[in-house]
């Protein structure tokens, strides 16, 4: 039951919208699998001329933390060429009682990139992905902010494919524009309204898709293992909106599937001012 968070978590990682250019806003997203709540996630982006940071805090809430504490903190930095991300470095902190990880990326350029991730169960190895195949690889964060910032800049967003590393596996993101859409309002988020719907279809590529699985398979198990689409993908349907207060798009409404339920993740509140 507890590797359910890191699913919902990864959905949730669509919720870190952006501020106003050098300014900053705070979003609060609430992430609910099966129907029940079961994440609480805070996120903020700064986009200015040049650079961008992001930040995402998620924590367990409800029926979940009563068995546990599981909180994750990642934050992502790096450049802006137009629409174009440079990541720079992407730092992953995964907490679950006294057990505690984290993940750093330093992008050097030509698909080179030096991972540490403390403490190791195994002896530190070279990078096992081919370098040619990281050219132009972005984290996940820097990935959703490739998508905002092309909004921002009022280029083209929902469209393309992306190369996304985590530190240990390569995905490749099948970004489609699924039009405008009309959104109702839900009980438990904060927006209804006229929307840009964005389907995000991840598929793995090269690394360890297991995710601790002890059967140690080598097709990709749990987060990929059920989808409406096909088995061996995830996809992930996002809703964008300005929510008001002279914000640009954010991620309104998300939603995905789990082996434990559906994933839906509402936007609950924005402030404005530093996150």
């Amino acid at each position: 039951m507890l590797r359910l968070l890191p699913i919902a978590a990864a959905a949730a990682v669509l919720a870190a919208g952006p501020a106003m250019a050098a300014d900053a806003a705070r979003m609060t997203y609430d992430v609910y699998v099966g129907g029940l709540r079961m994440l609480e996630v805070t996120s903020g982006l700064s986009l200015g001329r040049d650079r961008y940071d992001i930040a995402l805090s998620a924590h367990v809430v409800g029926v979940a933390a009563t068995f546990s504490d599981w909180r994750s903190n990642v934050q992502s930095s790096g450049g802006l060429d137009g629409p174009q991300v440079r990541p720079a470095r992407n730092v992953v902190e995964r907490i679950n009682g006294d057990d505690a990880r984290t993940t750093t990326i330093t992008f050097l350029g030509g698909g080179r990139m030096d991972v540490e991730i403390v403490p190791s169960k195994k002896p530190k190895r070279d990078q096992t992905i081919p370098p040619e195949h990281l050219v132009h690889a972005v984290d996940p964060l820097s990935g959703v902010v490739s998508i905002l910032q092309a909004l921002h800049v009022g280029a083209a967003a929902c469209q393309g494919q992306v190369p996304v590393f985590d530190g240990r596996r390569l995905y490749r993101a099948d970004i489609t524009d699924g039009g405008a859409v009309m959104l109702q309002k839900s009980d438990l988020g904060m927006y209804g309204g006229e929307t840009q719907h964005c389907t995000l279809k991840l598929t793995p590529m090269v690394g360890d898709f297991n995710f601790g699985d002890e059967r140690r398979t080598t097709k990709p198990t749990e987060y990929f293992q059920r989808s409406s689409r096909a088995p061996d993908e995830r996809v992930i349907e996002t809703w964008l909106a300005s929510p008001g207060g002279g914000l640009p798009a954010v991620p309104v409404r998300i939603e995905s599937e789990s082996p434990w339920g559906r994933v839906i993740v509402h936007l609950r509140a924005v402030a404005a001012g530093a996150s």
